[in-house]
This record gives structure tokens, sequence and C-alpha cells, in this order.
């Protein structure tokens, strides 16, 4: 693949000399900077990258159970059927480590979640003389509207604006996690202590290629830049609509006291949400999500501040580190006379009646839930997937 020519503001970092031939390349996000896309182009390379003598560990397409596992953060709710993973599975990833002499790619965003302590462990466990870490980095505006959707997700019943204002007025006590993944100096700091600031690269991925990562993983790792660039376009994990985000949210405030974590995964989290996602495509003009000037102007300042504590650090920053500090714009406020709100009481009835339909039948499978889901809501509950202007 020839890449175009590129303008200023669209470039490549500098080429990196590979990594030991021993060394383990270990990505810790943070979440929202393109993740799931770089994980997906290494577990689709993994034959690849094993006939070149680079391990990408296990058969999922990243290592988030043992990410899990070693910080003990539970997948899902708490007393509702959640999952806190068992050590094993750590240890399980530890013992691969060791055996495979040469390079290692591990990558999961919620190592960033990791506290002091946690990190020196992973450090010291997967070798202290090998592990190289890789922190990939976004303006903290640019990432507040799409944190508040992955939130969604869980089960939050929180709006955007009153999540913003707990974000920034309460130190985010709604979502502590949040903190823990966005407070960028100090998960640069924590990871800095734990391998040493000469063994981590800051990638920061504002105003750069979209490619940009993937040549820096595949040039750390001594492959082929193409065999990871080839790949980056695997998956989309595009940004809900304002209008969809909505439905999502009241969905929340309905269902989730009456199901347990698994059925919220199968019919909310992977049968609504990703079904909005991957079954349509938004229309150019449909809004957006709004972040207020209040929050952005905030958000900048975070950015500076974190901005000056990773440029004290002493790790390797490739980008500008001054786009952390920068303040992002939104799209505008959703007007007046745009519908947002889809019938959320017609589709929430669909979303229980296919519930109560599948509970006998567990073995339906994600592409059937989601054509059973759009069936109901448009059939029989004429749920309206389009936003429609209303006539004044």
């Amino acid at each position: 693949m020839t890449s175009p020519a590129l303008p200023d503001a669209e470039r490549l970092f500098p080429v990196v000399p590979a990594l030991p031939p021993d060394a383990v390349l270990l990505h810790v996000g943070v979440h929202k900077t393109g993740t799931t896309a770089i994980q997906a182009a290494l577990a689709d390379a993994r034959p690849e990258l094993r006939r070149a003598g680079v391990l990408y560990p296990g058969k999922r397409k990243a290592q988030h159970r043992s990410a899990m596992a070693v910080t003990q953060r539970t997948w899902g709710w708490k007393g509702k059927g959640g999952e806190t993973v068992d050590p094993s599975v750590y240890q399980w990833l530890v013992d691969q480590v060791a055996r495979h002499s040469g390079r290692v790619a591990i990558s999961s965003e919620f190592f960033c979640e990791g506290d002091a302590e946690e990190a020196a462990r992973v450090v010291t466990d997967l070798g202290p003389g090998r592990v190289h870490v890789i922190i990939t980095l976004r303006n903290l505006g640019r990432l507040l509207p799409s944190s508040w959707q992955q939130y969604l997700k869980y089960g939050m019943e929180s709006g955007y604006e009153r999540w913003l204002r707990n974000i920034f007025d309460s130190a985010g006590k709604m979502t502590p996690s949040f903190w823990r993944r966005n407070d960028h100096g100090d998960v640069v700091a924590r990871w800095a202590a734990a391998a040493g600031p000469e063994n981590v690269t800051v990638l920061v991925l504002e105003d750069v290629d979209l490619s940009a990562q993937f040549h820096t993983f595949a040039q750390l790792l001594g492959v082929p830049d193409e065999l990871l660039v080839s790949r980056m376009d695997l998956t989309s994990n595009r940004s809900m609509t304002a209008a969809e985000a909505s439905f999502l949210l009241r969905i929340n405030g309905h269902v989730k006291r009456a199901i347990t974590w698994d059925e919220y995964v199968k019919y909310v989290r992977r049968g609504v949400a990703l079904g909005m996602v991957e079954q349509r495509e938004p229309a150019p003009d449909e809004p957006r999500l709004h972040t207020p000037d209040w929050a952005l102007d905030a958000a900048a300042e975070h950015g500076r501040r974190h901005a000056d504590a990773i440029a004290a650090s002493g790790v390797r920053v490739l980008g500008d580190l001054e786009t952390l500090a920068a303040r992002v714009g939104s799209p505008p406020p959703t007007p007046p006379s745009v519908d947002t709100e889809l019938p959320a009481e017609a589709a929430v009835q669909a979303v229980l009646s296919v519930i109560a339909a599948t509970r006998d039948n567990p073995e339906l499978t994600a592409r059937q839930l989601r054509s059973e889901l759009v069936a109901r809501t448009k059939d029989d509950l004429r749920l309206r997937w389009r936003l429609k202007r209303l006539r004044p």
C-alpha cells in the first residue's frame, strides 16, 4: 500500500529502530486512542508475526483478561454477574512470555488502570530487562464524548453533561476509572517509574496520519510496516450519534435493574449498541454529541498539566505534546428543530420481549439477536433509526 503525499498537518512519526530481539512490547493504552484497531491488526497478523519470531499471545484480539486479572478489575456489575478474572489468567501470560525467546507484543488498555505497585509487578513479571512500554494518547477534550459513550455501554444512567460535571467538579466519583485512565501525566509517570523512562515511548495521536501508530508498532517489532498498515481498517468502531446515545441512555434507565450483567452484555451491549453502530451508517446531518465550552476549557487545562508532566518525565515522545494542551472544538448543539428522541419506550419493550423469547435459547448468535431486535422494533413498534426533522 502506497501512502499518498501527506500535508504537514498529517504526518507519520519518525522511523524508530527495532527493539532488542527478546523485547516485550507492552501497549497499555490509554482507552479510546485506536487501541481496538491496533489490536485487531496484531491479532489478524498473528501467524505472520509468529513466522517473523514475534509472539502475540493467545487467540483473542487483546490480552484484556490478563490485564484485568493483575489489576483485579471487575468486568461488569459487582453483585449482578460481574466477573473478577482469576489471577491464573495473568500468570498464563507471564508463562507465555517467559517461554518465548523472541520479541513479544502485548496490548490491553486496561493495563493503564493499574496503580504504581501493579505496574511495577507487571514489568518485573514480564522481565524488567525486556519490557518496553508504549502509551498512546489523544487530546482529552476529544476523548470526552467517546469516553461517556463507553461508560454508557456498561449501563451508566447519567446524561452527558451531568457526567461531565461529575468528572471535572467531583473528581469523577461517578466513574472513578476515568481519571485512572485519563490523568495522562500520571499514567506516564507510573509506567516510567516501573520500566524506566528510557523504556517508555509515548505516541501522541493528534495531527498525524491514521496509519502512524501502525508504522511505529511494526518498526518496533522488526517486521515490515505493511504487515500492520495493511490491516488498519479491520474495525470501524464509530461513535454513536446524539440520538443513538440518548436512546441507549434511556434503555439503561429502564432495563438495568431488571437483568443481569450477562444479559445486559448479550441483549443491550452487543445486541442494541453494537447493532446500531454496525448495521446503519448515520446521515451526514445527524447531530453528534456537543461538548459544552466550559468542559472543553477544563479539558485543555488538564491537558496542559499532562503535557508538561510528560515533557519532564524523560520518556521518548513521538508526536506533538502541545496538541494535548490544545483547546479543541465540538460539534454544535442540536438545534431545537431536530428531534433527537428515538421512541425509547417502544424500543425498551422490544428489548425485553427479545430477552424473554431467548432466555430459553441461549445459543442464539449475536447476528441472530441483532436481526431479531431490528425486526421487532421496525415491524411491531416502529422504531425510527433515522432522525426526522420536525415541521413548524
